[in-house]
């Protein structure tokens, strides 16, 4: 795929991705077999809207390279009582001062970033919870030591007695958000998760646990689909921990002044030689996946430009630091990735990005993405106009008019970015 310079800033009003979304149009729950969601196809000037999503091996060219976010959804809700009698729900955004891995990990009391609903009076005291179940009895006490912005500090312990030995039993953090943490459902949906949700708001390939939001392009595939996939193409993974910033949407004003949340990422050696590859079909699926190669690519610049591994890309760096050093040496994807292979000498990358892609970003990585129909006024809807530009008007309004079901358990599309190869 050739360089295609967007080095301008975005200078859009936020109406600009504004559209009637009424709530009939959102799914509250998924279409089932989750091969079955409907499937709109846009190729670049026409729309078919007769597909669906187990038609998906037969509209992708065969030996492309299918790209997947294979994060892990925890269950990052969790309900406690304060000491007052009143109810809180802590919704866990990341660790404090810890890795996700680490704190999931932890036996010893946690530290994390939350969101807390109820929450106003409490400014001292503990909040907790005592439940048993089959395993045993949990009991779990939570601590505010500070704020940031609307966020909260809360320290997290908890003790496990269990069952069969009557005796208490150090567990990981992750087996409490496992017995007594709630799946966290987008807010628009509007009701409480339920037991399939916890199975529903997984994608069938989820590996590494991180995530406080579905990459929900991913919901539609089914192990049979992934089956039919793999038989004529190659099917590849990054993980991208979707953080709760993902729902917050642009407000008033210019799309410069939105303020861009940061997500961990991870891009294995493995992938990042199969992006080396030239001539490739390269298809995401989803906007998280789609935002974490393009990342990769601004990355492989700023190392090149620097002079050192990088392990941040700031919001707009794209046009801002790196467009210079982009118009300067001419890298394509490829190249870029050809390059790293060389630098990294066979190490994974773990890194963070802020990128928001808006009108005239261009992509970059791949020749199609695979995503949802997303809210109105919001970051994920900038990166569809980044992929089909203004085009994305028509078609959602198409969706509706047939009755596509929109939003995260909603319905999905494939859009053509830029020509195949033959």
């Amino acid at each position: 795929m050739g360089v295609k310079k967007s080095s301008d800033f975005p200078a859009h009003d936020n109406a600009a991705f504004d559209y009637d979304l009424p709530d009939s149009f959102i799914a509250l729950h998924p279409t089932e077999p989750r091969s079955d969601a409907r499937l709109l196809v846009w190729d670049g000037e026409d729309v078919n809207m007769e597909h669906r999503f187990v038609d998906l091996p037969h509209l992708l060219p065969a030996g492309c390279q299918l790209w997947m976010n294979d994060t892990r959804v925890i269950r990052a809700r969790l309900l406690l009582q304060k000491e007052t009698g009143g109810r809180l729900e802590i919704f866990l955004l990341e660790p404090l001062d810890q890795s996700m891995e680490q704190s999931l990990g932890s036996m010893k009391p946690v530290r994390w970033r939350c969101m807390v609903k109820g929450g106003k009076k409490w400014k001292s005291g503990t909040a907790g919870v005592k439940v048993e179940d089959a395993a045993g009895l949990w009991e779990v006490h939570a601590h505010r030591i500070g704020m940031e912005e609307g966020i909260r500090h809360v320290e997290l312990e908890w003790k496990f007695t269990s069952s069969s030995t009557g005796q208490p039993t150090e567990v990981m953090f992750s087996m409490l958000l496992e017995s007594l943490g709630r799946m966290p459902l987008p807010p628009y949906m509007r009701r409480p998760d339920e037991p399939d949700d916890a199975a529903d708001y997984q994608t069938v390939y989820a590996e590494v646990p991180g995530s406080v939001a579905a990459p929900t392009a991913g919901l539609h595939y089914d192990a049979a689909l992934l089956s039919a996939l793999s038989a004529e193409n190659s099917l590849h993974a990054v993980t991208l921990h979707v953080g709760a910033g993902t729902f917050k949407p642009l407000g008033e004003g210019e799309v410069k002044e939105h303020v861009m949340h940061a997500e961990k990422c991870t891009v294995s050696y493995d992938s990042v030689k199969a992006l080396a590859q030239s001539n490739q079909n390269r298809i995401a699926t989803g906007t998280t996946t789609l935002r974490s190669l393009e990342s990769l690519y601004w990355l492989a610049l700023k190392w090149r430009k620097n002079g050192l591994q990088p392990s941040v890309l700031g919001q707009w760096e794209w046009c801002n630091e790196l467009s210079a050093a982009e118009e300067e040496l001419e890298w394509s994807m490829e190249t870029a990735m050809q390059w790293l292979i060389q630098k990294l000498d066979g190490r994974d990358w773990e890194f963070e990005t802020a990128i928001m892609m808006a009108p005239p970003y261009q992509i970059r990585s791949v020749q199609a993405l695979i995503t949802n129909f997303h809210m109105p006024q919001s970051t994920l809807l900038c990166l569809v106009a980044c992929a089909i530009g203004e085009d994305w008007r028509s078609i959602y309004e198409e969706a509706k008019q047939d009755g596509f079901r929109f939003l995260s358990y909603g319905d999905g599309s494939l859009l053509q970015i830029s020509p195949f190869f033959e």
